[in-house]
Order: C-alpha cells, then sequence, then structure tokens
C-alpha cells in the first residue's frame, strides 16, 4: 500500500506540469494563429491600398488635361465632359484608404481641393481666372500625389514587416509544436511503459492520453491548412500588385516573384524560380544584410531585348535568409521628367535678338527648337503650317525630309487642314496634331509623324506633346503681347504728338520733362529748349511765378494742392514775353517719384469767340424787339419773364401787365379780350382777338433747353395768320359742300340697289354681285357721314358744341349700351365713379367713346375682355380709358392712328374707313383735352380719353363697377 500511493505521489508530480504544457501548446497555439491572421489581414489591407493607390495618379492626369483645355480656350461645351470626369476622380480621391496615411495638412488641403473642384462648373472655367484656380488645384494635387507615394513607401516597408513577422511566427509555432509533440510523445511513452510493467490499471489511462493526443494532432493538422489557406491568400495578392514582388533565399535564388516582376523582366514565372539573383538583376548589390532593415535604390534593370528600365527597388532581408524586394518601374516617370527638363530648357533660353523688335523671328526660332524637341523624343519628322486664306502652308520642317518631297508636304499639309483645328490624330496613329492659338484663334498647327516602323502615339506622348503646344501657345501669346505693347506705345505716342491741346509734364521740383508739338506750337518754344528747364522760368508770367513756386514747395511738403483736377482758366506766357489766356488742367500721375502733368489749351480765340457771341446777343435781343410775331418767355419757375413789343401790339397787353404772371394768368387776360378757339385745318391753338383789331393768332409753345438738355423755361410764340383762317374756313365749308352733293347720288345707288335684290332676274352670281354693290355703296354712306362730321367740327370750330357741366357716369354707361355689340355684353366691364362731373357735350362725347368702344370689340376677332375705366385725381384731368385684349398694333402704326383715312389693318378683313379715331381725336380738343392710344402687338390696345377736371357731382363717393349690360 505504501508503494502505491509512492507511484500515485510519482504521476501527480508529473501530471500536473504536463497539463500545463498542455495548456501553454494550446494557448500559443492559439495566439500564434491570431497573430499570423492578423498580420496577414494587414498584409492584404496594405496591399489594397498599394494597389488602389492609382487613383491618386489618375486624378493628377485627369487634373492636368482639364487645366490644358482651360489654358487654351475651351468653351463651356468642350469643358463639361473632361470637368465631370476630374469631379468623379476627386470623389474616389477623397474616399480613398490611403488619404488617412497622409498628414492632417495634407488631408486638409486635398479634401478643400476636391471640394473646390466639385464647385467647378464648365461655365465658371471658361471665364478669366480659370487657370489660376486649375493651376491651384495641380499644386495640391501634386502635393498630395508625392505625399501618397511616401505612405506607400511606407506601407510596402509594412507588407514586408509583417511578411517576415507572420513567417518567423509560423516558423517558430512549427518548431514549438515539433518539440512539444516530441516532448508529449516521450513522456507518454514513458509512463505509458511505467504502467504497463507496474499497474495494469494505467492501461486504460493511457488510451486516453493516446487519444487526447490524436486530437491535438488533428488541431495541428487543422491550424497547418488554416496557416497554408492564409499564405494562399497572401500570394494571390502579391499576384495582382503593380509592382513586381520578389522573394530570395539563403542562396540568393528566387524562391518567388509574382506576374508583374515577371513581365517587368520579360521571363516566365516558372523559369525565374531557382535562377541565381544576381543574374536578373546585376545591379542590385549590396542587398540588405540580415537585420540591417531596408534598403532603398534605384537601378537599372536590363531586358533579354537590350531596353534597360529604370526601377526602384525597395528590400528588406528575411530572418531566414534571403530577401523580399518590391520593384516599380521608373522608366516612364524618368522620361517624362528628362522631357519637361528638354522643353524647359528651351522655353526659358532667350531667342536671337530677344527684346529687339517684332517677335516672328524668335517665335520661329522656339517653334523650330519645339519641333527638334518633338523629333528627339519620338522621331519621325516635325513640322509648322499656318492658314493661308483657305488653304495651308508649311513654314518649318525639321527631319530627314527632302524639302522637294511634294508627296509628304502634301500629306502634312493634309493633316493640318483635317485636324489641326481641334487637335484630333490624323491617318493611322503615326501622325498627331497640336494646334497653336492665340485669343481663341488658331495661329498654326505643330505636326509630329513618327516612322512608320515605330509605335502610335499613347496617350502620354500625346499629353506630352500638347504641352509643347502649350508652350508653344504660351510664346506665340507673349510675342503678340510684345507687340501690342510697343503698338500701344507708339500710338500713345501719336496720340500725345498729335494732340491739338499742349500736354506739358514735369517732376515734383517744376522741371519740364515733356513738351509735345502742341505745345511747341502754342508756345513758341522747340522741345529740345523747353525739357529740362524750370516750368516757372519758362511758360508762367513773371506775376505769377512766385504763387507757383510757393504751391510747388507746398506739394513737395505733404500740403494740398489746390489745382489738381480743377479746370483753370489763367494766363501763361509764350518765349517771345507774350502773355496770353489758357485753360489749365492738372493731374499727378501715378509714378513714383510723382510726375505732374498739364493740359492746356490757348482759349484766345474762345475768349473771342465769347465775345462774339456776347454781340450776337444783343442782335438776337433786337431782333426779338423789332420782329413783327408776339413772342412771350417763361422762366424755370413758369411765370413771364419777358414780351416783345409785336406781342403787346397784337394784343394790346403791355409789360407791366404780363410781367410775372403764369400761363394761366396770361390765358385769362385773353379770353378777357377775345373768343380763344380752334380754327380748322390750321392746328395748334389759335385765338380771335377783338382788340385793338380783329386778328386771328396762331400760338405754339416750345421748351427751351440748355446744351445739357435742361430745361430752361418756355417760350410762347404768336403769329399773325388771319389770311390763312379765312383759306381754311373756305376750304371747310367746300369740303361740307362737296360730302353734301356727294350723298345724294349715293343715296340713289343704294335705293336703287335694293330694288334690284327684290328681283328675280338672275342667277347667284348676278345677287353676289348686287351684294358688293350694296356693302360698297354702304361704305360711302359712311365714310361721307364721317366726312361731314369732320367738316363739320372744323368749319363751326366748336359752334354748334353744346357744353354743359353734368355728371361723366351716365355718359359712360349710355354710350356703352349703344355700342356694345349684341351678345358681347358679357365681354365689356365698366368702373366709374358716381361723384365726377364734366364740362361736355353729351352727344359728341358719346359718340367719340362710342367709336372707340366700337374699335375695341371690332378689332378683338378673337374674344377677350374690354375694360372701360374713369379716373380723376384731384385737381388732375379726367381720364376714360378703353382696354381691349385684341389684336394691337406696332408702334408706327399707333404713332398714325389718329390720322384721317390710315388703317393698321390693309387686309381688308376687318371693314372701317380710318376716320373714326381722328374724328374722336377732333372731338376731344374741341373739348379742351386729347385721346392718346398706346397698343403692343398681340396683347392690345388702350385708348385714354383727357377732359379738363371739373367740380364733383355731389354724389357718393367710390368708384361702383357696372357690369355690362346693366350700366
Amino acid at each position: 500500500m505504501r508503494g502505491l500511493l509512492n507511484r500515485k505521489a510519482g504521476r501527480g508530480g508529473w501530471a500536473a506540469p504536463l497539463s500545463l504544457l498542455l495548456a501553454a501548446v494550446v494557448v500559443l497555439t492559439a495566439g500564434s494563429f491570431a497573430f499570423t491572421f492578423v498580420h496577414l489581414n494587414r498584409v492584404a489591407q496594405l496591399s489594397g491600398a498599394s494597389i488602389t493607390g492609382w487613383s491618386f495618379s489618375e486624378f493628377v492626369r485627369q487634373t492636368a488635361e482639364v487645366q490644358v483645355l482651360v489654358a487654351r480656350g475651351a468653351t463651356a461645351a468642350q469643358l463639361e465632359v473632361p470637368l465631370a470626369i476630374l469631379q468623379s476622380k476627386g470623389q474616389v480621391v477623397a474616399d480613398e484608404r490611403l488619404v488617412d496615411q497622409l498628414s492632417a495638412v495634407e488631408r486638409d488641403a486635398l479634401q478643400r481641393t476636391v471640394e473646390t473642384v466639385q464647385a467647378f462648373t464648365p461655365a465658371r472655367l471658361s471665364r478669366a481666372g480659370g487657370v489660376e484656380q486649375m493651376e491651384a488645384v495641380m499644386g495640391v494635387a501634386l502635393r498630395t500625389y508625392t505625399a501618397a507615394l511616401q505612405a506607400l513607401d511606407r506601407q510596402r516597408s509594412g507588407i514586408a514587416a509583417n511578411l517576415r513577422a507572420a513567417e518567423r511566427t509560423l516558423t517558430g509555432l512549427g518548431a514549438l509544436l515539433v518539440i512539444l509533440s516530441v516532448f508529449t510523445v516521450s513522456s507518454l511513452l514513458r509512463n505509458a511503459a511505467r504502467a504497463l510493467a507496474t499497474e495494469v490499471r494505467r492501461t486504460r489511462e493511457a488510451e486516453r492520453a493516446r487519444a487526447e493526443l490524436e486530437r491535438g494532432a488533428e488541431a495541428l493538422r487543422a491550424a497547418q491548412a488554416e496557416a497554408q489557406r492564409e499564405r494562399d491568400f497572401a500570394v494571390q495578392l502579391t499576384e495582382t500588385m503593380g509592382e513586381g514582388l520578389i522573394v530570395t533565399d539563403a542562396d540568393g535564388q528566387f524562391s518567388y516573384v509574382n506576374p508583374a516582376f515577371a513581365a517587368l523582366v520579360e521571363r516566365a514565372q516558372a523559369e525565374l524560380l531557382g535562377e541565381p539573383v544576381d543574374r536578373v538583376l546585376p545591379d542590385l548589390n549590396p542587398w540588405p544584410a540580415d537585420g540591417t532593415g531596408r534598403r532603398v535604390a534605384e537601378v537599372v534593370l536590363r531586358r533579354p531585348d537590350g531596353q534597360e528600365r529604370q526601377v526602384l527597388v525597395t528590400a528588406v532581408a528575411r530572418t531566414t535568409g534571403g530577401q523580399i524586394a518590391v520593384l516599380t518601374d521608373l522608366t516612364d516617370l524618368k522620361r517624362a521628367q528628362a522631357r519637361l527638363r528638354a522643353l524647359y530648357d528651351v522655353v526659358a533660353a532667350p531667342g536671337p535678338g530677344a527684346g529687339s523688335g517684332p517677335g516672328d523671328a524668335e517665335l520661329n526660332w522656339t517653334l523650330t527648337r519645339l519641333l527638334q524637341l518633338g523629333r528627339d523624343a519620338f522621331g519621325g519628322v516635325g513640322a509648322y503650317a499656318v492658314p493661308d486664306g483657305t488653304s495651308w502652308r508649311l513654314t518649318l520642317l525639321v527631319g530627314p525630309v527632302d524639302p522637294e518631297d511634294l508627296q509628304v508636304r502634301a500629306g502634312l499639309l493634309d493633316c493640318a487642314a483635317r485636324s489641326g483645328p481641334d487637335g484630333r490624330h490624323c491617318g493611322n496613329g503615326q501622325v498627331c496634331t497640336v494646334p497653336v492659338r492665340v485669343g481663341g484663334e488658331t495661329r498654326g498647327v505643330l505636326i509630329f509623324q513618327r516612322d512608320s516602323l515605330d509605335l502610335p502615339f499613347s496617350a502620354a506622348d500625346e499629353d506630352y506633346l500638347r504641352l509643347i503646344g502649350q508652350w508653344a501657345e504660351t510664346h506665340a501669346e507673349r510675342e503678340q503681347a510684345g507687340t501690342l505693347l510697343r503698338s500701344s506705345e507708339a500710338r500713345l505716342k501719336a496720340i500725345v504728338g498729335a494732340s491739338l491741346d499742349a500736354i506739358i509734364t514735369s517732376d515734383e521740383r517744376g522741371v519740364i520733362t515733356e513738351f509735345n508739338p502742341a505745345a511747341e506750337q502754342i508756345f513758341a518754344l522747340p522741345q529740345a529748349s523747353a525739357i529740362g528747364q524750370p516750368m516757372a522760368q519758362l511758360i508762367v508770367p513773371p506775376g505769377m511765378r512766385q504763387a507757383h513756386t510757393l504751391g510747388m514747395e507746398r506739394v513737395r511738403g505733404g500740403g494740398p494742392d489746390r489745382m489738381l483736377g480743377q479746370r483753370l482758366e489763367l494766363f501763361a506766357c509764350r518765349a517771345d514775353g507774350q502773355e496770353f489766356p489758357v485753360e489749365l488742367s492738372v493731374v499727378r500721375l501715378p509714378t513714383v517719384p510723382p510726375v505732374y502733368a498739364g493740359f492746356l489749351r490757348d482759349i484766345t480765340e474762345r475768349r473771342a469767340a465769347e465775345a462774339q457771341l456776347r454781340d450776337r446777343t444783343v442782335q438776337l435781343d433786337s431782333v426779338f424787339k423789332v420782329s413783327p410775331d408776339g413772342f412771350v418767355t417763361f422762366g424755370p419757375d413758369g411765370r413771364i419773364t419777358e414780351s416783345n413789343p409785336a406781342f403787346e401790339r397784337l394784343t394790346g397787353l403791355s409789360a407791366a401787365e404780363l410781367a410775372g404772371l403764369d400761363e394761366a394768368e396770361l390765358e385769362a387776360l385773353l379770353v378777357a379780350r377775345s373768343e380763344a378757339v380752334p380754327l380748322a385745318g390750321l392746328g395748334g391753338d389759335a385765338v380771335q382777338v377783338a382788340c385793338p383789331a380783329r386778328r386771328v393768332l396762331k400760338r405754339a409753345t416750345r421748351v427751351m433747353k440748355g446744351r445739357d438738355g435742361e430745361a430752361l423755361g418756355r417760350v410762347m410764340y404768336f403769329r399773325d395768320i388771319t389770311p390763312e383762317a379765312e383759306i381754311s374756313l373756305m376750304k371747310s365749308e367746300f369740303l361740307s359742300t362737296a360730302a353734301h352733293e356727294l350723298r345724294t347720288p349715293m343715296t340713289s345707288i343704294y335705293g336703287f340697289t335694293e330694288l334690284l335684290l327684290t328681283r328675280s332676274l338672275d342667277a347667284d352670281t348676278t345677287r353676289d354681285l348686287l351684294d358688293t354693290i350694296y356693302r360698297q355703296a354702304g361704305r360711302l354712306i359712311v365714310l361721307l357721314g364721317e366726312l361731314l362730321d369732320l367738316a363739320r367740327i372744323e368749319a363751326r370750330d366748336r359752334q354748334d358744341f353744346e357744353f354743359l357741366e353734368q355728371p361723366l357716369a351716365p355718359l359712360v354707361r349710355g354710350a356703352a349700351r349703344a355700342f356694345t355689340p349684341p351678345g358681347d355684353t358679357e365681354r365689356l366691364h365698366l368702373s366709374v365713379p358716381d361723384d365726377l362731373n364734366v364740362r361736355v357735350d353729351a352727344a359728341k362725347f358719346q359718340q367719340a367713346l362710342g367709336n372707340v368702344l366700337s374699335n375695341a370689340f371690332k378689332y378683338s376677332p378673337g374674344g377677350g375682355d374690354v375694360h372701360v375705366q374713369v379716373a380723376a385725381a384731384p385737381g388732375a384731368a379726367v381720364t376714360v380709358r378703353v382696354t381691349d385684349r385684341g389684336v394691337g398694333m406696332t408702334a408706327d402704326q399707333a404713332r398714325r392712328a389718329f390720322e384721317r383715312f390710315y388703317r393698321a389693318d390693309t387686309s381688308g378683313r376687318i371693314p372701317g374707313t380710318g376716320l373714326g379715331l381722328s374724328l374722336v381725336q377732333e372731338i376731344m380738343r374741341c373739348h379742351g383735352g386729347e385721346a392718346t392710344l398706346t397698343s403692343v402687338p398681340g396683347q392690345g390696345t388702350a385708348v385714354t380719353l383727357s377732359f379738363p377736371a371739373a367740380a364733383p357731382a355731389g354724389g357718393a363717393a367710390g368708384s361702383v363697377p357696372a357690369q355690362a349690360g346693366h350700366p
């Protein structure tokens, strides 16, 4: 029993440590798996960031493309698609995970730039300032692209470090599992042997231990399978990398290469595995030693076909021996940098004779060097063609081409003509054309043609050629600006030289620095003698020299200059000492030190002209006084300022009676002495004066305006037209008689036509003819009636008008009832106040308003409402406004609407005589008012009848609209 207890104690002594050891193995295995999974997951994330990092370069490329379009003056339509692509790529860059690897400043700058790009519109970029905005975007894009490349480098280092960590972890885990397995198996075997030798009961325990061992082995195999799957996933990531990835062993041989590296060296992956690295990458020495960290170097990689590629190698040493390296092809980047440096050298170098005159020679020199630059980059031929009328002409040709080879020259010219304006490809892609535009106009076309054996132009090549074209445009614009500047200076000198005013400039000391030809002529002093001389001693009169000197000293001391910006009349002194009047204006030019420019004009002749004008005024005043026609002038305040003796003689009014009267008071005096009535056919306002003699005076009023159009007053002109009035009276009587005589036969024709219509002698054709005669006879009767009305008004000159002060509302409503067509009462809308009185002839007013209403309905064939509105402000004229929504009239038609026999509609579709509105105007003038018309074609017409104001009717105040048909 004691021995058995000892054996149990012995088993307890090793069982507990073994259990702890197994638990530690499980924990370490799980931790190793987790550690390996985390690092491989980081490798996947970092590889994904490396793969998707292309979006930064795409953003830079698209920004450059839009910048080139904006710089070349592209229209908003041409910018629409490139700008949309740029905004899309900007959003992709903003959402990149790689952005989080940038610094806060670069990240904020990128975010602001992307927001700015999203706010761009094609119209905004095509205006002034678009180039500067795109330059700012390009600057931020390049900086962030550089930072992204650096972040990618760091991530590649992280990939290598994580792969190393995962490899070390897996290696250590495998070794640990082997050791633990050996230890465990040995322990179990020893325990099993001891149990078999000492105790049969240990058999069952051994079997259980063996089962546990098998389960542990199965878990180990599962962990190894999982680790293999993780490794396969990492390999798949490396297979899709854009950069080359290699792994070497401790013997310096390739143990793994990805497809990108195989394509870079133009070898198959299977061929490279196991091959020494030095045979493929002889320049990559020394490799980083174990534990020395990472090494970055640029090397030259030579392909089997002899081509050389510039490669950036980022290598890290493996803990187990060998290297892990990422290779990035820099050949295209280096080539682009070399091309840009060569292009900068060309455009920065001054041409022959730079700055010595017109820039055509220097421009041709620059274009030749640019063509040579393109030929050095791509081979073949470079040419420059310019428009020559409707065809094109080659001015420059660089390359191995015989100048007499007409076929090649014709092909180049054909490409320029077909694709020069928009820079498209020509032919099979072996030719690329780049337009050179200045000020939106095609100045010429750069043509680059590669040899037939060369590859077609790639997108990068086209971008480079467009950049060459942009530099050519910039140089051409600079040369054109220089030409314009020289032309502007020449024009300025010509203007100064041709100026009729003297232009004299001086410095702050008063020394003359410029003396134009007009100054030479005015002051009788040559320019050579004037420049450099003190102005005070040369052209300032002796009596003003001291004041001039004190003024210049005050200005130099910072005091005010009371002469600047003013137009002064002073005296100047010629070379012979003669003083003469001048008009002087002095300005300070924005220069440092200050320069003063004086503009002088000899006003000797103007002073003489002013004296002559005064004499002329005296003469006109004399004419005013001796004129046989009467004049009355009103000042700006509307009161009489002067009357001539002829007016006093014609009216019998003295100057004392007229002084200070306004126009209304003058009218009252004239009415007291005569009866002011319009006379037929004379127009304007005529007055029949009874004393001191019976005369007919025609009155006209004109506004007197100053030189700037301001009203200076009014002048009323009275002319004795007694003979013309008598002739007009005779003419009116004649028209009245003739109209009366014509009406009798027309009435007979009308009656006979009615009689013929009752017969059944002929067919329908005869009836149509008789209908026509009937209608024409009716129109003649209407015409004669309106002629009689006009003749009566003109002949009797308001004598048959019966003016009574009466309410206006019943007159308007009565005219509405009488002249509204049947069935159209709902279209008429009245707005008439009941408390408004006017002094009118009721019948004549209703006749005038009826004519206007008839026109409103007649010229609204498509329907539409007709509005009649009556309004009057206190003390103002009463207006009756008739508005329709008819066909309307043009401005010229509206201006002639009141002429007799004038009709805006000449088609004959709308009946009328053309006398209605002229009759309305005559009636309104007899009432002391007027008729006015405004119209818009297709929108309708408004006719306004204006009457002098009268006293209120005493009825209820307010405006009561009345419905048509119920006035």
